[in-house]
């Protein structure tokens, strides 16, 4: 006889995509209840994130059913996820990740074709800052909404162009014009990655054969790095931080951080490199590098 879990996600097209790819990997060890949950953060689609809680708040209400045992695991985009999760709860296990890259949506071909002093709609910091490192002339307006509501705006004219996450755009098969260099514009800490929060009220049993049908190791330790840098720096949905680790064949995970202003005029960057078991060490070992170089102030400004 299956198990049967409640697993408790944002009620979106693509939360549910996401819930329906970790679903394809357990069904046959067990039955699901899903519990759709509009979040306040999808309900506030007008004003940027940190000027009514952050990015926390498209978890938060997910956590309480946690915590409440009204659901034993919920599925989130990593990059929405906490450093400091709720009490009672774990992130159990995370998803291979295939894409990291954040992507342009517009009549032009690329950033470099926009003509000067384009519209672009993101409503997120990392993305308006290197933006605007890489070009100066581009006005950057807030565009908040499920990735439909975004295109809708696009079609409207309100903006030249969007940019939203490859991962995102495959997962809903939408088509984009073209993906953004890493070296113009770093991911997000965890881009890409679905993960699964878990509940202390989740028995062992079930705990055990979730992580073994779901975890990447690979992808599991890259994050762990991500994760520890971005703590590390004290960051928040207001920074504008991007961090990325990767795992070669010989098992040296390479983690590089970036930090950079809102206007884009400061930065600073590095890199280390360790046994991918380190991971969390390499991540705290990179943000105080960064910290030497003056990446609190960068943030402070």
């Amino acid at each position: 006889m299956k198990s049967k879990l409640r697993i408790v996600s944002r009620s979106s097209k693509l939360a549910l995509k996401q819930v329906e790819i970790i679903c394809k990997k357990i069904k046959h060890r067990f039955d699901f209840e899903i519990i759709k949950v509009q979040t306040q953060a999808d309900k506030l689609r007008e004003k940027p994130l940190y000027e009514f809680g952050g990015k926390g708040l498209f978890i938060k209400e997910l956590e309480d059913y946690l915590i409440k045992d009204k659901a034993d695991i919920a599925i989130h985009s990593l990059k929405d996820m906490e450093t400091i999760l709720a009490k009672g709860t774990e992130l159990l296990a995370v998803a291979e990740r295939k894409y990291r890259n954040d992507v342009l949506i517009s009549n032009f071909k690329n950033l470099s074709s926009l003509p000067e002093n384009s519209v672009i709609g993101t409503s997120s910091p990392r993305r308006t800052a290197f933006i605007k490192t890489y070009r100066k002339d581009i006005i950057v307006k807030i565009c908040r909404g499920n990735v439909d509501t975004r295109l809708k705006k696009l079609h409207q004219g309100r903006y030249d162009a969007l940019i939203l996450s490859r991962a995102g755009m495959e997962r809903l098969n939408h088509k984009f014009t073209s993906e953004i260099p890493i070296s113009i514009l770093p991911p997000s800490v965890g881009q890409g990655v679905i993960a699964i929060q878990s509940s202390n009220f989740l028995n062992e049993q079930d705990s055990n054969i979730l992580q073994k049908l779901t975890n990447h190791e690979k992808t599991y330790y890259e994050i762990l790095a991500e994760r520890s840098f971005i703590k590390h720096l004290n960051g928040s949905c207001r920074s504008p931080i991007s961090s990325l680790a990767d795992i070669n064949k010989n098992g040296v995970l390479k983690l590089q951080g970036y930090v950079v202003n809102l206007k884009g005029t400061k930065m600073v960057k590095g890199s280390l490199s360790d046994n991918f078991k380190n991971a969390i060490n390499i991540g705290e070992k990179l943000a105080k590098k960064l910290i030497k170089k003056g990446a609190k102030d960068i943030l402070a400004l």
